[in-house]
C-alpha cells in the first residue's frame, strides 16, 4: 500500500506535516556518537482533496514521515449531524529496502526441553537455534535459555564473533531433555540475560510444545508477563510445536509484547522461522516506536482493537516497538463523537466547518540514521447539514474494522468447536462470510483508484481464512466414528471398535483450532 491522502486544515491554519529528528547517541550502537542535532529528509507528503471539491483539502487523511510513514483515516469524512461514533485508523510502514542495520540485535532463544519435546522435537529446536545464530552478525549478541520445570542458561549473554560463534553453537547442540514445562521460568529468565546487554533490538524466540504446568499458568498473567517485556523493549515472537501446546497463551504473549506468534505442525519447518526470524532482526529500521493520540474535546474513545495501549490523562498511547523493513502495523480506534462540534462542510460547503478530531505523533529510534525521530498529523472530520448529507465508512477503515471482526469471529468459532458445538461454530462462520462479502461490496466500490488492490485483497484474505475454518469444522471423516472391528474376541464374541476422540480432541481439531488462532493473530494487526 502507498499513501496516498493527506488531511490540512487550511482554513484553521493548523500545519501538521513537520518531522523532528534529534540525534541522541543510543546505547545499542556500535560507535558512541556526541549529542548533535540533524536535519531530517522532508516528510513524503501527497495532497489530496475531498471528492467532487477540488478547492477543499480532506481533514480526514494525512500522510507524513520519514523512516517510518504514519497514515490516519478518520472513518467518516463527513459525519451526520446526528452521529454517535466513528473509527479512527493509523498505518504505521517502513518503506525501507531489506538492508542491515547498524544498530546491534539482542536476540535470546528460551527453548522447551520438557520430556514431550523428545526425538525429532528437540532435534530440530537445536537445529534452528543454531541456524539463527548462524545468521547473526558479527557484534550481535546472543543468550540461550533452556527451561522444563527450571532453568538451564546454555549460552550467557556473549557478543558473536570470530572466536565465540563456534563456542556458542557447540553449547547449543548439547542441549538434552528434561521434565515438565514452565514457560513462564523460561521467559524471566531470558528476560534478565536480554537485561544484561544494551543493544539496539532486542527480541526473545520462544518455542514450546506444551501446556504451561508450572509457573504462570493462566492467560491474563502471561499478558502481564508479555507487557512488561514490551515496556522494556522486548518483543516475543512465539512458536509453538506440534498441537497439544496451549494457543491462547503463546498467542498472547507475542500479541502484548508486539511479537509474532507461529504454529509449526512439522517440528522440520522450525529452522526456517527462527532463520527468518533473525534476518528480520537483523534487517530492523525502527525500534521504540509508539503512537499518541489526543483525541479532541467532544471526542471520547469507546476501544482500541487487537492492541494493548495506556491513557495518559486524555491521552491514548499504543506501543509499536521495532519495525522491519517493509513492515506494517496497523491501530483501530472506535470513538463516541457525541459532543463533536462544527458546522457543515463538504463539497459546495465551508472547509472552516471541519471539526477537529485528532491530534497524533509518532515517535520512535531510526536505527538507520541513528537518531531519535517524531512525526505528527491531525485529523477532523466534517459535519453534514443533513444525515443525508454523510459519507460512507471509508473502505480503507472498512476493511481494517472487519478484520478485527474477522479475527473474532475465528476465535469465537475456536471456542465453540472445543465445547462440542459444531454446528453454532460453522453458523458463526457463515454469518461472517455473509457481512464480509456485503461489506466488500460497498467497500470496494468507493475505495480510491490507488488503493482498489489493497482493499480487494484484504477482503479476499480474510474470506479465504473463514473459507478454510470451515472447511477445517466441517466433520471430515478422520471424526466421524469408524466401523467395528472385524474379528472376534478370545471368547467369540466381536471386539467393539474404541470410541473416536471428540473432533476438538482428535489431531485434525487441534490443527484446525491452531491455526484459526494464527489466522486471528495475523488478522489483527
Amino acid at each position: 500500500m502507498k499513501p496516498t491522502h493527506v488531511a490540512l486544515f487550511s482554513a484553521l491554519g493548523m500545519m501538521f506535516t513537520s518531522l523532528s529528528v534529534y540525534s541522541l547517541a543510543p546505547s545499542g550502537d556500535r560507535s558512541p556518537e556526541a549529542v548533535a542535532e540533524v536535519t531530517a529528509e522532508p516528510p513524503r507528503v501527497t495532497p489530496e482533496t475531498l471528492s467532487g471539491a477540488a478547492a477543499v483539502v480532506d481533514p480526514s487523511r494525512f500522510t507524513t514521515g520519514s523512516r517510518l510513514m504514519l497514515e490516519g483515516r478518520v472513518g467518516h469524512a463527513r459525519l451526520p449531524r446526528s452521529a454517535r461514533e466513528t473509527f479512527l485508523m493509523f498505518e504505521v510502514r517502513s518503506d525501507e529496502p531489506a538492508a542491515k542495520t547498524q544498530a546491534q540485535a539482542n536476540l535470546s532463544l528460551v527453548i522447551d526441553r520438557s520430556g514431550s519435546m523428545k526425538g525429532t522435537r528437540l532435534e530440530n529446536a537445536v537445529q534452528a537455534a543454531t541456524t539463527a545464530v548462524s545468521r547473526l552478525n558479527d557484534g550481535d549478541i546472543v543468550s540461550v535459555v533452556t527451561f522444563d520445570t527450571r532453568t538451564a542458561v546454555v549460552v550467557p549473554p556473549t557478543t558473536v564473533g570470530p572466536d565465540t560463534r563456534g563456542r556458542i553453537l557447540a553449547s547449543v547442540r548439547g542441549i538434552s531433555l528434561g521434565g515438565d514445562t514452565c514457560i513462564s521460568c523460561g521467559i524471566e529468565e531470558g528476560l534478565a540475560l536480554l537485561a544484561q546487554a544494551s543493544a539496539g533490538v532486542s527480541r526473545m524466540l520462544v518455542l514450546s510444545d506444551g501446556d504451561a504446568n508450572h509457573g504462570i499458568r493462566d492467560v491474563p498473567g502471561f499478558r502481564a508477563m508479555a507487557q512488561r517485556a514490551r515496556d522494556r523493549g522486548v518483543s516475543i515472537t512465539t512458536i509453538g510445536v506440534d498441537v497439544d501446546y496451549n494457543e491462547k497463551i503463546l498467542s498472547a504473549i507475542a500479541l502484548d509484547s508486539n511479537g509474532r506468534h507461529y504454529f509449526v505442525e512439522d517440528d522440520a519447518a522450525l529452522a526456517r522461522i527462527f532463520e527468518a526470524e533473525a534476518e528480520q532482526l537483523t534487517s530492523s529500521v525502527a525500534s521504540g516506536a509508539e503512537l499518541a493520540i489526543d483525541l479532541a474535546p467532544g471526542v471520547e474513545l469507546d476501544r482500541v482493537f487487537d492492541r494493548s495501549f495506556r491513557r495518559a490523562g486524555g491521552q491514548v498511547v499504543v506501543p509499536l516497538g521495532a519495525f522491519t523493513a517493509g513492515e506494517v502495523k496497523t491501530v483501530l480506534l472506535k470513538v463516541h463523537v457525541d459532543g463533536l462540534g462544527g458546522g457543515a462542510g463538504g463539497p459546495g460547503g465551508d472547509p472552516r466547518g471541519a471539526a477537529p478530531i485528532a491530534d497524533v505523533h509518532l515517535v520512535y529510534r531510526d536505527l538507520i540514521a541513528r537518531t531519535d525521530a517524531r512525526c505528527e498529523g491531525k485529523l477532523g472530520a466534517f459535519v453534514a447539514e443533513r444525515d443525508g448529507e454523510a459519507s460512507e465508512l471509508d473502505a480503507l477503515v472498512a476493511g481494517r474494522v472487519q478484520r478485527s471482526e474477522t479475527a473474532a469471529t475465528l476465535k469465537q468459532a475456536n471456542f465453540l468447536f472445543e465445547q462440542g458445538r459444531l454446528d453454532e461454530a460453522r453458523s458463526r462462520l457463515d454469518a461472517q462470510q455473509r457481512s464480509l462479502r456485503a461489506a466488500a461490496d460497498k467497500a470496494k466500490g468507493s475505495a480510491p483508484a490507488a488503493r482498489a488492490k489493497d482493499v480487494e485483497r484484504d477482503f479476499e484474505s480474510q474470506i479465504a481464512a473463514l473459507e478454510s475454518a470451515n472447511t477445517d469444522f466441517a466433520a471430515p471423516p478422520s471424526f466421524a466414528t469408524p466401523p467395528a472391528a472385524s474379528g472376534a474376541s478370545a471368547g467369540g464374541f466381536a471386539r467393539p471398535a474404541a470410541a473416536p476422540p471428540a473432533p476438538a480432541k482428535s489431531r485434525e481439531g487441534k490443527s484446525a483450532v491452531r491455526r484459526n488462532e494464527v489466522q486471528a493473530f495475523d488478522l489483527a494487526r
